[in-house]
């Protein structure tokens, strides 16, 4: 039997993400499994890496990292029963999305995709599908463009 305890989700609180963390919400619901969101910013410097943990700096940092609207969801969600974290990083997306699922011990990832192809592929790349060859865990990736299957409870 497939046991899932541990769910990562990396968002960038955009269109695409959000269809992820909407899937990852009603999956960890599902098997009763805790969430991590994952968010990671962009170093302002290269040799800067920072940990942060539910908007709040250990170092001194931006404190408000986490979107007002990402915020209500969460803590909408927790209140529902939900088992969930969001954790802050600050470094290049493809490396910290493997370092934490490994380090985490995550059972599966819940990823957005833009879902491009052709030219769009090979200029922009592409962080879900590089992460995809790189984890050991299964990988779920939610296109931009999905039916958007996870419903909302608005109970």
């Amino acid at each position: 039997m497939i046991q899932l305890s541990k769910i990562l989700c990396p968002t960038d609180y955009s269109k695409t993400s959000d269809k992820a963390v909407r899937y990852a919400i009603e999956l960890g619901r599902k098997v009763d499994a805790h969430v991590r969101f994952l968010h990671i910013m962009q170093p302002e410097n290269i040799a800067e890496k920072t940990a942060f943990s539910y908007g709040v700096s250990k170092k001194g940092g931006k404190a408000d990292v986490v979107s007002e609207e990402f915020r209500k969801l969460l803590m909408d969600e927790k209140k529902k029963g939900l088992s969930a974290d969001i954790l802050i990083l600050r470094g290049n997306p493809y490396d910290a999305i493997i370092e934490q699922s490994n380090v985490w011990g995550a059972d599966l990832l819940v990823m957005g995709s833009h879902g491009r192809t052709g030219l769009n592929r090979i200029l922009m790349g592409s962080v879900a599908e590089a992460v995809f060859h790189a984890v050991d865990v299964p990988v779920l990736l939610v296109k931009q463009e999905a039916v958007d299957k996870a419903t909302k409870d608005y109970s």
